[in-house]
C-alpha cells in the first residue's frame, strides 16, 4: 500500500503527495473553520440569547454542544483528537487479536468527543489530564459500541451503530430493559428517570436561588 494504491484508489490518479497535502489543508482549514465559528457563537449568539431568556423564559440556560469548548484550548483539542484515536486504534486491535465484532474508529467522533474530553482534562490535569480524559474517550467509544450492537434490533442487525459514549452507555442500560421487561417497562423507566431529572433540576435551582437571597443579605 503505497504511493501506486493511493493513486489508483484513493486520489483518482492524482499525485499522492499532492493529494496528502490537500488532504491536510482541508482538514486544517476545517479546525479553523470549527474554532471560528466557535467563536462567532459565544461573542454574539449566547449573549443575544441571554437577552432574549430573560424576556421570555426566565433564568434559561443555552444548550452547547461539545465544540464549544474547542476555542477555551486549541490545542488541547488537537492532543484530545489524537489520543482519543490512538485509544480507539488500540481498542480495534485488542478487538481484531480476540476474535470479536471489529468496530472500526470513526475520526468525527474521536475529534468532536476526544477534543471536547481534551479540553476539560487539561483544565483539570494540565496535559497528563487532557491525554488520560482523551485515551480513555477513546477506548469508551471503540468498545461500548461493541456491548450496544445486540440490543439494536435491526440497526444493530446490519452492523449499524452510533459512537458517542453517552449513547451507549444509555443504550446498553435501556437496551437490557427492554430485553428484560418488554416495552412498558422500558417506557416506564425512562418516564422515572425524567422525573427525578426534573426533580433534582428544580431542587437545585431552589438552592442556587436561596444562595443568591443568603449573599444578598450579607452584602
Amino acid at each position: 500500500a503505497g504511493s501506486s494504491y493511493v493513486e489508483t484508489h484513493l486520489s483518482n490518479g492524482q499525485n499522492s503527495i499532492v493529494f496528502v497535502m490537500l488532504k491536510a489543508a482541508t482538514f486544517a482549514a476545517g479546525v479553523y473553520i470549527i474554532l471560528a465559528g466557535v467563536q462567532i457563537v459565544l461573542d454574539e449568539i449566547v449573549p443575544a440569547f441571554k437577552g432574549i431568556s430573560e424576556k421570555l423564559v426566565k433564568n434559561a440556560r443555552p444548550a452547547l454542544d461539545a465544540p464549544m469548548t474547542f476555542g477555551f484550548a486549541p490545542n488541547a483539542v488537537l492532543i484530545g483528537f489524537l489520543a482519543s484515536f490512538f485509544g480507539g486504534l488500540l481498542g480495534m486491535t485488542f478487538m481484531a487479536i480476540l476474535g470479536t465484532t471489529i468496530i472500526i474508529p470513526g475520526i468525527v467522533a474521536h475529534f468532536m468527543a476526544g477534543g471536547a474530553a481534551g479540553v476539560f482534562g487539561n483544565g483539570q490535569g494540565g496535559i497528563r489530564g487532557c491525554l488520560t480524559a482523551s485515551f480513555i474517550n477513546g477506548l469508551f467509544i471503540t468498545f461500548l459500541p461493541l456491548f450496544l450492537l445486540p440490543v439494536l434490533g435491526n440497526l444493530g442487525s446490519a452492523n449499524s451503530t452510533y459512537s458517542d459514549a453517552d449513547y451507549g452507555v444509555f443504550g446498553v442500560i435501556l437496551g437490557h430493559v427492554n430485553i428484560v421487561g418488554g416495552r412498558t417497562v422500558l417506557i416506564s423507566v425512562i418516564l422515572i428517570a425524567l422525573i427525578l431529572f426534573y426533580s433534582v433540576s428544580i431542587l437545585m435551582n431552589k438552592r442556587d436561588s436561596n444562595n443568591f437571597e443568603k449573599v444578598e443579605e450579607i452584602k
